[in-house]
């Protein structure tokens, strides 16, 4: 028996977390936390998880080749040689004849490193091919990421903060955030319970009474999903009529508040106005408001959850606007109100994205409508072929039927994958991936001023290889093997990347499998708010622009953040939310039998919706909209607002004949249109209905 650093790189918004694994006779039976990563960094089920993933009997372990219509699941086992072959063959008849914009990159962070980055090593292999076409923003917090450089320019990367500067927080804002379960950082869930236990107010604005909510919290919101930027709108209206907002703050830090200000009042965005939106009392928007004014400092910390609806780019553009006018911009122990994990991390060496000019984008949220439409439907070229990794594309994006349409038509799909997911059913070629505990890696934390290392820590099984090595085999066949691997052999390129690296002892590195220098306590932006004058920001006006001439001339939309009143269909009345699960990341995970028990696909109502359609606790129901119906579990509760339906998100699809999904597929619901103006992704606030039947909308689906 031996013990092994290694750690859990799951895209859970961690990232990198320590972990020990436990090795007897070749295999691992345990995984437990790293004590060298010290009282805060800890893992989560997730990663104690790696091994019912490794040692699933449904993984795959040899290279598949569709012998089925596309979807029927049919397959026969062959050869590397032979799925190199189909592989190469395809991608160069495709690039032959259409070009290699006719191939799409479909690659998403299954998995994440220093090397074993998919999204990174998908995009070197395709530059190199000649060319791709590439998905644009992200599905996690897209709204936000198109927004934040209005507000901040280029300086919106690094305007984040340590997880640690919570120890100086009187006040924590959980706005969307379900930090004990999704975790943002194995760090922070630790902080939180300090700060609570130390006296600071823990404040959770969720339609939901999660985990952290019961847990943490001394004050709960419970607003209806889709209407923050109108709860945002009325605490700032408490601010400006009780001359309760920090003049100063506003003043030095930026620009537009006077029309921000005129708007709110001249539109009357009052507490009242708010408690018919949102749900929450006028009496509690005015009570939080002051409080909020008052505590110093505060920290907002914004969940990606709040700008994963109709609008949601408004949120983001409130929620800095709040922090200014509060006075905890860019404070120790405040934040900027914008995305938390953006600070400059520790260097190390990482695999690069060689330049490429023959690379065509498309939102990612339109990946479907690409594949479907092409040039006729104004998108930049015809798709023909899709190449994934790290990815279960058909099952997360929005409206599974277009989804699934849109791998129908396609010529040619390969995926890289450890299990029969919805998108590798609907591949021509699988190739299989090893597991995390199977090759070596460096850590890159997405919060957090460290370093993580891992040997393999067991060997593949089966046949599985890392995509790095199955991508350098493919690039061998197809003549760019050299530029690929630069003649490097993984092992190589990882002690080529502590040698250029922060690290000082590369040896202990290895030994302990983390690098943590100081805990830094950084605050985003905190030059600039301690001297705006001499630290600029890089904005047309050298300060946070709350209006923005920029952004309305270039998207059409208001200069300042304005309420947009979400589209209403009156046959879905109710408001689905689609949280994350506390026991896999997205869908991996969904086929382990482990924590399929944990029955996530239960549908939570709350009583006084489920009376009127006589749905009791327990009941199988039929969750619709025009876009689909999924099969679930009812459980009624009070831990979710009324009007508001909460499904976990990630469980694999699965129709019946009828196309009605078994499973719970939340996404079966969930939009592809995306928001305006940044094509974000809408995944709660949708529009839906439940019943005890069947519903007739059913056939109106393919």
């Amino acid at each position: 028996m031996k013990r092994i650093s290694t750690f859990c790189g799951k895209d859970c918004g961690g990232g990198a977390c320590p972990l020990l694994a436990t090795v007897t006779d070749g295999k691992v039976t345990r995984l437990t936390n790293n004590p060298a990563g010290g009282k805060y960094l800890k893992g989560c089920v997730r990663g104690f998880g790696l091994t019912w993933e490794t040692y699933d009997e449904k993984r795959i372990l040899h290279p598949q080749i569709r012998t089925g219509a596309r979807g029927s699941g049919q397959f026969r086992q062959v050869s590397w040689e032979e799925a190199i072959h189909v592989t190469a063959e395809n991608l160069k008849s495709i690039r032959a004849q259409y070009g290699a914009t006719a191939v799409m990159n479909g690659a998403s962070a299954g998995s994440l490193g220093a090397l074993h980055s998919t999204p990174v090593l998908l995009s070197r292999f395709l530059s190199l091919f000649g060319g791709y076409t590439k998905l644009t923003g992200s599905y996690s917090n897209m709204a936000a990421k198109f927004i934040l450089p209005y507000l901040f320019g280029s300086d919106w990367k690094h305007s984040g903060f340590d997880a640690s500067t919570m120890q100086n927080a009187e006040m924590i804002i959980l706005w969307g955030a379900n930090l004990l379960e999704t975790r943002q950082g194995p760090d922070v869930p630790q902080r939180l319970v300090e700060a609570k236990k130390r006296g600071a107010q823990i404040v959770v604005i969720d339609p939901r009474r999660t985990s952290t909510v019961k847990h943490l919290a001394n004050w709960w919101l419970p607003v209806r999903p889709g209407t923050d930027a109108a709860l945002m709108l009325a605490i700032l209206h408490v601010l400006f009529a009780e001359n309760l907002a920090n003049r100063d703050a506003i003043h030095a830090y930026s620009t537009g508040f006077d029309e921000l200000e005129a708007y709110i009042l001249g539109q009357a965005c009052t507490p009242k106005w708010a408690e018919e939106i949102c749900g929450v009392p006028a009496a509690e928007i005015v009570r939080f408001a002051r409080a909020y004014a008052a505590a110093r400092p505060t920290m907002l910390f914004p969940g990606y959850s709040i700008q994963r609806v109709f609008a949601g780019e408004e949120t983001y553009r409130l929620s800095v606007a709040l922090q200014i006018a509060t006075g905890n911009f860019g404070k120790r122990g405040g934040s900027t109100g914008s995305i938390n994990s953006l600070l400059p991390g520790v260097n190390v060496g990482q695999l690069t994205i060689p330049d490429c000019d023959n690379i065509a984008e498309v939102p990612v949220t339109l990946w479907a409508d690409a594949i479907l439409q092409g040039q006729a439907g104004n998108y930049p070229t015809d798709i023909h072929a899709l190449y994934l990794m790290g990815s279960n594309l058909l099952n997360q994006g929005g409206d599974i039927y277009k989804n699934i349409a849109a791998f129908k038509k396609l010529d040619f799909v390969v995926t890289h994958e450890l299990f029969m997911t919805p998108t590798a059913k609907w591949s021509d070629v699988i190739f299989p991936a090893a597991s995390s505990l199977e090759q070596e890696g460096i850590g890159i934390p997405w919060h957090g001023h460290y370093l993580l290392y891992k040997p393999q820590v067991v060997e593949p099984l089966g046949e599985a290889r890392s995509d790095y090595d199955a991508l350098s085999a493919i690039a061998s066949r197809m003549g760019f093997a050299e530029l690929f691997t630069e003649g490097h052999s993984a092992a190589e390129w990882f002690e080529y990347f502590i040698a250029n690296s922060d690290i000082p002892d590369a040896k202990r590195f290895c030994e302990t499998g983390i690098y943590r220098p100081e805990d830094p306590e950084r605050s985003g932006l905190s030059a600039f708010a301690t001297n705006p004058v001499d630290f600029p920001l890089d904005t047309p006006s050298g300060k946070v622009e709350i209006a923005s001439t920029r952004y309305q001339d270039e998207t059409g939309f208001p200069a300042i953040p304005m309420w947009q009143e979400p589209p209403y269909d009156a046959r879905f009345p109710l408001r689905l939310i689609t949280p994350k699960s506390a026991f896999r990341t997205h869908s991996q995970g969904s086929s382990i039998e482990k924590l399929r028990k944990k029955k996530e696909h239960v549908l939570e109502i709350h009583p006084q919706d489920a009376l009127p359609r006589n749905i009791a606790d327990g009941d199988i129901v039929y969750l619709y909209n025009d876009r689909g119906i999924s099969k679930v579990i009812a459980r009624l509760t009070d831990d979710i607002a009324p009007g508001v339906l909460s499904l976990i998100e990630g469980q694999w699809v699965e129709l019946d004949e009828q196309g009605v999904d078994q499973a719970g597929s939340a996404n079966m619901l969930v939009s592809a249109e995306g928001t305006y103006p940044g094509r974000a992704p809408i995944m709660h606030a949708v529009g839906v209905d439940i019943s005890n039947e069947i519903p007739e909308i059913s056939q109106h689906f393919p």
